[in-house]
């Protein structure tokens, strides 16, 4: 394979019939044949290309989670590309938006901000013991393989690989080193669990991009709760939030007080307005 060809079919990634699986496959029987004959620098930049690969495979099957209401699932899947994109970084610039990475990137990003999980798990873990990826030593202060982490190596990247550890405390917070970790509240008699968040605003933002790669961006800002907002409705009126309550006792409640706004920037607007929380009514 040469390495125009390999560039020329990655500048179509963004074709919704892009053979991920496919290219990838080639990909790695060629870097397989390049470490064999010794050829480090070149089998790095299949690696790259396979990166790239991956993070486009990664975001488009999110948005086709997204898209079939598969909402936990995309989020993880979106968490998976976005530690991807660091490492990639370490290894190629892509600041002027090559293979459109700077667009993925910042999707992500405002999709986890219009996403309603706000409180995560997150455990405190004591690493005991720990592998090379490359070579299988075990690591430790006293014993260093020679194979730095990120670094890459026949084509792959080297980690630290955890073979034993122990969770030293769990806690609640807003911004997890892991974001797999979402909270669902749990039925207490049949231990199921129960997906109560509400998802609005993602479907709202699947409903008018038309392809993965279509342009969207978000304008957040803080606005307040004002009388005005509701029109004429009166105060024994059924709220117009949906709530099924009266106004009195639902939103008149929350005049003044401030709230996250987003504005959806499309290249075909609606001026469709949402009222939501991040729960279910």
């Amino acid at each position: 394979m040469k390495t125009e060809d390999i560039l020329n079919k990655i500048q179509s990634i963004r074709d919704e019939k892009f053979p991920f699986e496919d290219f990838d496959n080639k990909l790695q029987v060629y870097k397989l044949q390049l470490v064999k004959e010794d050829r480090q620098d070149e089998a790095k930049q299949i690696w790259i290309f396979q990166t790239i690969i991956s993070i486009h495979k990664g975001y488009v099957k999110a948005i086709n989670l997204m898209r079939s209401k598969e909402y936990y699932p995309a989020w993880c899947q979106l968490e998976k590309v976005e530690k991807i994109l660091p490492r990639l970084k370490k290894h190629f610039n892509y600041s002027d938006n090559e293979f459109h990475l700077q667009f993925v990137e910042r999707s992500i990003r405002n999709l986890q901000v219009i996403y309603p999980y706000r409180l995560f798990g997150s455990a405190e873990i004591l690493k005991k013991k720990k592998k090379c990826s490359v070579c299988d030593a075990e690591i430790s202060i006293r014993n260093f393989c020679g194979h730095e982490v990120g670094e890459i190596y026949d084509g792959e990247m080297c980690y630290r690989e955890v073979t034993e550890a122990e969770i030293l405390g769990l806690a609640l917070v807003e911004n997890p080193g892991n974001k797999y970790s979402v909270m669902f509240i749990t039925n207490e008699e049949t231990g199921e669990q129960t997906d109560h968040y509400n998802y609005e605003p993602i479907d709202y933002l699947m409903n008018h991009m038309k392809s993965a790669y279509e342009f969207w961006d978000i304008e957040i800002s803080k606005r307040e709760i004002k009388r005005e907002n509701f029109g004429n409705i009166e105060l024994t009126d059924l709220c117009t939030c949906g709530s099924d309550m009266i106004f009195e006792k639902c939103c008149q409640k929350k005049i003044g007080q401030r709230y996250t706004h987003f504005v959806f920037l499309l290249e075909e607007p609606s001026e469709d307005t949402l009222y939501t929380s991040t729960t279910k009514k």
